[in-house]
């Protein structure tokens, strides 16, 4: 490990960073909210400006049993937060955070315990609505559970907590990480089943898989996928893939591929970081694109933003 990284993975420095005012406003360009109901509100104004929104969650991937109950409670409680605002409902869950570092078993658990949660709530909002007593759902408006990849979990144990959900009707979406020389089949595999991926650049190593090295590699991957979301198969499928990227040329093919494939505008989305390629998310949006914006909060910022900054 580098100097660099010693230095900012190490303790002193995040406490630094996370009690240094300094340090915190220039993190909030990246990381906008520590607290939850200041990231429910971060979503609002996204919302009004014509986005929607992913709240992502920066907790603490521990064995610890109250970190990891600290972890699950949060979640709950900004998909709560959420629902009663009215507001789109659509939340990360970090398996890695959920308690899969302590057992498999354990882990899915409780990622099934907030999938019901989530699942019974959405219900709720459907029946209200169904009925004249609800507020309506918003254009455009997708509930969803966005399960998302990691590094410390291996890649099968996050396809089989995806299935886990899909087959109690749960509305979600699984991350594909372009890195895994696995994926193409994996999302074949997916789209055969008319699922839901979230393809994404990172994160390019996880347990049990072989990976590209090169971030070209990985590029070059990302676009191979892209391919196989945006076929015929998967529009027979009715399958909403989103495009988690950051980068304008490749934005510029999605949207070729789409075109050549008969895609309408609101069948599929990009996802941008907050505070990343701001013009980009501008310009997609303006032009009739589901844009939406992960919104990453928490106190545990730091080694979000040392990534991003990296």
């Amino acid at each position: 490990m580098g100097l660099k990284k010693k230095i900012a993975g190490s303790s002193m420095v995040r406490y630094l960073a996370r009690n240094t005012p300094l340090m915190h406003g220039m993190a909030k360009k990246l990381v906008p909210a520590t607290e939850m109901e200041e990231a429910v509100e971060v979503a609002r104004q996204l919302r009004e400006m014509g986005y929607h929104v992913c709240l992502h969650h920066l907790g603490t991937p521990s064995e610890d049993v109250d970190v990891i109950q600290e972890n699950v409670s949060t979640v709950m409680e900004t998909m709560e937060i959420l629902d009663e605002e009215r507001l789109e409902v659509c939340i990360s869950l970090m398996p890695s955070e959920m308690g899969y570092l302590k057992s498999a078993k354990g882990g899915e658990s409780h990622c099934l315990q907030v999938g019901q949660i989530f699942g019974n709530r959405i219900s709720v909002r459907d029946v209200e609505d169904r009925q004249g007593y609800g507020d309506g759902h918003e254009e455009g408006e997708r509930n969803l559970l966005m399960v998302h990849a990691s590094e410390r979990v291996p890649m099968q144990r996050i396809l089989a907590l995806y299935g886990a959900l899909s087959r109690s009707d749960i509305p979600s979406c699984v991350t594909i990480p372009a890195g895994l020389t696995r994926s193409i089949n994996d999302v074949k595999a997916i789209i055969s089943q008319g699922g839901n991926v979230r393809l994404s650049m990172t994160p390019s190593l996880v347990n049990d898989s072989s990976s590209y090295e090169y971030e070209d590699l990985i590029a070059d991957n990302y676009m191979k996928l892209a391919r196989i979301l945006l076929s015929e198969d998967a529009l027979i499928q009715q399958v909403s893939p989103v495009f988690a990227l950051e980068d304008n040329e490749m934005a510029e093919q999605i949207i070729m591929m789409t075109n050549l494939e008969g895609w309408s505008m609101n069948s599929f989305e990009f996802e941008i970081p907050y505070g990343v390629n701001n013009a980009l998310k501008r310009r997609l949006l303006d032009e009739g694109y589901t844009v939406r914006v992960l919104v990453p909060f928490g106190k545990e910022w730091w080694p979000y933003f040392q990534r991003r900054t990296q």
